[in-house]
């Protein structure tokens, strides 16, 4: 062989095996799928959750439903919470107590985490927030179009864009987003740079979803943010939050980090969850 060709063939091989290498493992640098644990097991006793079973082209998939604690037969609002590329559904556990009594949630796995089937992609994301919904309200026994009006969507950093396509999908309009990125892309291009970004195949879209989402009437959105975020950039939480012509609300915390905001500002989440579901809102 001679000079030339090892040269190019040295060259092809260079720049060929990133490329396979990031279209062999996205999905593995974007989800951190884990199994519960008993203390989840507990903390779902204590809330007297219980389990929502359903089934998606992943397979079988299990969200979980949280009454209000004031009890009652039917909820005036649900959370549908979505949680973070390394949390499990039932973390939401350890915030709920602490916010309004007559809220309820359902807390929703992706497809490979906690008690679920199947693989992490934006599809069968969306699939499952779909299927979980009308999961639930087969099991509340209520039509879906009457129980649409008294969702609002909850999700902290990948949580956001699940959060957003489940919104988008069954026309919530009130919601709270922490720690949001503006499109997966954007992040690519932070960790890996251009052009190796452009080879994303998880084309989660937060900027294009929460514009379409802003122009329905009556939608009201809060976004948080870190002003100390290590994994999300605060700038991308300040362009979201300049979209929506008042129908979005963005508020940054000077000393919070991207999980930690969850903590140290879980009483300012709450108040907004609050001023989103108060009579006359």
């Amino acid at each position: 062989m001679s000079l030339r060709k090892q040269l190019l063939r040295l060259a092809a091989i260079t720049i060929l095996t990133p490329v396979l290498f990031l279209l062999g493992c996205q999905s593995r640098l974007i989800y951190h799928p884990a199994g519960y644990r008993a203390e989840h097991e507990t903390l779902l006793r204590r809330a007297k959750g219980v389990r929502i079973p359903f089934t998606t082209a992943q397979g079988a998939q299990t969200a979980f439903y949280i009454p209000p604690r004031t009890g009652g037969d039917l909820p005036q609002t649900i959370w549908l919470c979505f949680g973070g590329n390394a949390a499990l559904a039932l973390d939401w556990l350890h915030f709920t107590d602490l916010w309004e009594d007559d809220f309820a949630y359902l807390l929703v796995d992706y497809p490979g985490y906690g008690e679920c089937a199947g693989k992490p992609d934006p599809d069968s994301i969306r699939d499952s927030g779909k299927a979980a919904f009308t999961a639930l309200a087969a099991h509340l026994q209520q039509p879906e179009p009457d129980l649409r009006g008294r969702l609002a969507v909850l999700g902290h950093s990948l949580g956001c864009a699940a959060a957003l396509m489940t919104a988008e999908d069954l026309n919530v309009r009130r919601g709270v987003l922490i720690s949001p990125f503006t499109s997966m892309t954007d992040m690519g291009r932070i960790v890996l740079g251009w052009p190796l970004c452009l080879l994303n195949r998880h084309r989660f879209d937060n900027r294009r979803t929460l514009q379409s989402i802003a122009t329905r009437q009556g939608a009201r959105f809060h976004l948080f943010h870190g002003r100390e975020d290590e994994v999300i950039p605060v700038a991308m939480g300040r362009e979201l939050g300049a979209m929506g012509s008042g129908a979005v609300s963005f508020r940054e915390f000077p000393e919070a980090q991207h999980n930690d905001i969850l903590v140290l500002h879980q009483d300012e989440i709450g108040r907004a969850m609050h001023s989103l579901t108060a009579p006359g809102t």
